[in-house]
């Protein structure tokens, strides 16, 4: 469709934008008819009442919680304060412009430009776009242009439809992406294995208060010092606490992940570090990361995120104590602790994980690239 010549019409030049009105619960249950009323839910209408608002087709987009998202209604319907409603100016009409052609270009647009506390599929998302915001915006949209100049309405329809494809098959990637990062495979399942309380092979303990940003400016040097962060140093310091293989936990901001240390490091009491017990001397701190972290990270309390978006949980070293989930420890025929079989579990996970990351990594570079038609 290289040949298509487009025409940009600015937004504010098509749309009278218009909010809603209050309707609440306790009114949807006392007049109860056949009519949909519309809130923030994406996928159903949030009731269905006896009168109606708007007849016709429209689009109508949310103003909060998941702002921006945008939902084309035919019919008979009311909208919510929390809902936006796309009315046709005069000099426009459905007879030479597709909604759907315009739902699919300005979507996106509506989502980059929200303003709020962002999500992922409607958790943990308050995000806000309202007429005001979106006239400000000024959005221009390419219309297709026939040869006597005017709108093409069916061209636009094409577009719309190879927009239609393009979203399905993103949603059906999004949907591998989300199994393949679910994707848990157990190595023991041919292993005796014996089950042990945390507390008897570690005993947690918090870092240290007085690792502020202004000690590791006065004290800057050569070994790092680690805080809630889960992928990265806090700083630098020229002293360290701890020596060797340790495993340290995330107390505050993504608690309950955990990190493998074999160095020299210290930490600030916003992570913690499990020192091993005599028994948990025998144990392989990357095959007990393994099996520990999925146990830490269901016992977080606080604000849950995605991806570390967010999020802001705690995990304290009580909360440790008072777990009574336990660890599988694979053993040999006299019941001491199998080293050999961690290990080799270990380092299966670990080639599990980079196939995970490597399939990720490729379905996310899909999934961010521009629709181009």
């Amino acid at each position: 469709m290289s040949e298509v010549v487009f025409k940009d019409i600015k937004l504010n030049d098509i749309f009278i934008l218009k909010r809603g009105k209050v309707i609440s619960k306790e009114y949807i249950k006392n007049f109860k008819g056949q009519y949909p009323v519309y809130s923030t839910q994406i996928d159903q209408p949030l009731g269905y009442i006896t009168d109606n608002m708007y007849e016709g087709k429209f689009l109508i987009w949310n103003t909060d919680g998941l702002a921006g998202y945008i939902r084309i209604i035919n019919g008979k319907f009311s909208i919510t304060n929390i809902v936006g409603i796309m009315s046709f100016k005069e000099e426009f009409s459905h007879q030479n412009i597709s909604l759907e052609y315009i739902k699919y270009h300005l979507e996106p647009i509506f989502r980059k430009n929200i303003k709020g506390r962002m999500g992922e599929k409607g958790k943990n998302e308050y995000s806000k776009l309202n007429s005001t915001m979106i006239k400000e915006l000024d959005i221009k949209l390419p219309f297709p242009i026939n040869d006597e100049g005017e709108i093409d309405l069916e061209t636009q329809k094409v577009i719309a439809n190879k927009y239609e494809k393009i979203m399905a098959m993103k949603e059906l990637l999004k949907e591998k992406k989300n199994e393949i990062e679910a994707l848990s495979i157990s190595f023991l399942e041919d292993s005796d294995c014996k089950a042990m309380k945390i507390t008897e092979l570690f005993t947690p303990k918090l870092g240290d208060g007085k690792y502020t940003q202004k000690y590791c400016l006065q004290n800057s040097g050569e070994y790092p010092l680690y805080s809630g962060n889960t992928t990265q140093k806090f700083s630098l310091i020229n002293k360290y606490n701890y020596e060797g293989e340790y495993l340290t936990w995330a107390k505050d901001g993504l608690a309950g992940y955990l990190m493998y240390h074999n160095e020299k490091f210290a930490i600030t009491n916003h992570r913690g570090i499990l020192i091993p017990t005599d028994q948990g001397q025998k144990i392989n701190l990357k095959y007990i990361k393994i099996i520990l972290e999925p146990i830490f990270r269901r016992n977080i309390k606080g604000r849950l995120g995605i991806e570390g978006k967010n999020e802001y949980t705690t995990l304290s070293k009580d909360m440790i104590n008072k777990l009574q989930e336990k660890i599988l420890i694979p053993i040999r025929e006299d019941g001491s602790f199998d080293l050999e079989k961690q290990v080799e579990i270990a380092s299966k996970h670990e080639r599990l994980m980079e196939i995970k990351e490597k399939i990720v990594n490729q379905l996310n570079e899909l999934l961010s690239k521009e629709i181009e038609i």
